[in-house]
């Protein structure tokens, strides 16, 4: 394994014991929604979707997660607003990336989708 497999390897550990020792809160029964959400700032290149991903697992989201070759993050989010909402809010206060900005358009719920996925 070369070094940079390694260091990817470490940061993905790292992420998944912060993701696991999130504290989440209590979320009510609520509708399922949907939104397209765009990260700018300083977030690719420090496990900024595999986060995303992580935390949509364990918040039951379902999506998808994409670096854009401008150097934003797009996600389509979907589970009810509150849980979509403590991820946007939880991937801002990062501290190893850098959020300057967030768009979020409303979307229709796809009812088929099941998973969360990264997109390459």
């Amino acid at each position: 394994m070369g070094v940079i497999e390694r260091l990817k390897q470490l940061r993905d550990s790292y992420v998944t014991r912060q993701v696991e020792r999130a504290r989440l809160p209590e979320f009510g029964a609520a509708p399922v929604i949907r939104q397209r959400v765009v990260f700018s700032g300083h977030v690719q290149g420090v496990g900024f979707r595999f986060e995303v991903l992580c935390l949509s697992e364990r918040l039951g989201l379902t999506g998808w997660v994409r670096n854009l070759s401008d150097g934003r993050v797009e996600a389509e989010l979907q589970g009810s607003r509150d849980r979509v909402a403590f991820l946007v809010e939880y991937m801002c206060s990062l501290k190893r990336a850098r959020v300057d900005q967030v768009e979020s358009t409303d979307l229709p719920v796809a009812a088929e989708e099941k998973d969360f996925t990264v997109k390459m």
